[in-house]
């Protein structure tokens, strides 16, 4: 019977040792060692290791259905981690840096089968530089740059071919300067300026063919010759005017991004 208890003892020590040395703070309050949460359903919700309250070295975070949700590796005193994250079904979803919690450099977004369809830039947490978005092939959907936060420089679609759908330019958030839209054999459809964001000066309609069909002229965003703007042309205008002050939200986008794709080419 005592070398049942001496045998048992000999296994329980160890892991009352270790259990006391998780989840630990020093007199300070501040978190040291391996620390361990679980979600309400008793699955972990994430072990990582802390030094005087800062995260240090490899993080994992959990869903709660037990699958892994981000990695995140440490420096700086928990300040900045690079991070891949993962959806609820184990799925690659994005990988990039945070810089004290905020998202900072090259962000990579991917599709259920690990294709990258997004990059984007940022700083302290706020888009600067460019951002693509990607077709399934690989081809760029959409090219745009950022700067503090706002549209800023080159702006194109693509069709799937790699061909140019729509070339435009911005200012500090602004259309601003020509706009280009083009048919899929690579002839152009329209063209025209924006000035402070609105439709400015003579636009020029054109056949698949490259015969020009017909101009309007703007001012301010306003048509003098509204009349001559047929619907079909109408409508294209008015979808472009809605995609300009549209930001992709880059979780929706890889969720599905091929429906996403296909909308922004209607």
């Amino acid at each position: 019977m005592t070398k049942k208890i001496l045998l048992f003892a000999f296994i329980l020590l160890p892991l009352l040792n270790f259990a006391q040395q998780i989840n630990r703070t020093d007199e300070l309050g501040n978190k040291q060692g391996v620390w361990e949460k679980s979600h309400t359903n008793g699955r972990l919700k994430y072990s990582g290791t802390f030094k005087d309250n800062y995260p240090i070295g490899e993080m994992k975070r959990y869903h709660e259905n037990g699958n892994l949700k981000a990695e995140l590796f440490f420096t700086s005193e928990g300040q900045n981690a690079k991070a891949i994250l993962y959806n609820e079904s184990a799925g690659l979803i994005a990988k990039g840096n945070f810089m004290q919690s905020k998202k900072d450099s090259v962000w990579v977004y991917f599709d259920k089968d690990a294709n990258i369809r997004a990059s984007e830039t940022f700083d302290h947490g706020i888009k600067n530089g460019e951002s693509i978005y990607y077709f399934k092939n690989g081809n760029p959907a959409e090219t745009l740059a950022f700067k503090n936060g706002k549209r800023h420089g080159i702006w194109k679609r693509f069709f799937e071919n790699g061909k140019t759908y729509l070339e435009a330019n911005y200012i500090s958030g602004n259309l601003d300067g020509i706009t280009q839209s083009y048919f899929p054999n690579g002839v152009i459809e329209f063209s025209g300026t924006y000035k402070n964001n609105r439709r400015n000066g003579k636009w020029d309609f054109y056949s698949e063919k490259g015969e020009l069909l017909f101009n309007i002229e703007y001012k301010n965003g306003i048509a003098g010759n509204q009349d001559e703007l047929d619907s079909i042309q109408q409508k294209k205008l008015e979808d472009m005017e809605k995609q300009k002050d549209h930001l992709v939200d880059p979780e929706k986008f890889v969720d599905d991004p091929d429906s996403y794709l296909r909308s922004q080419m209607r």
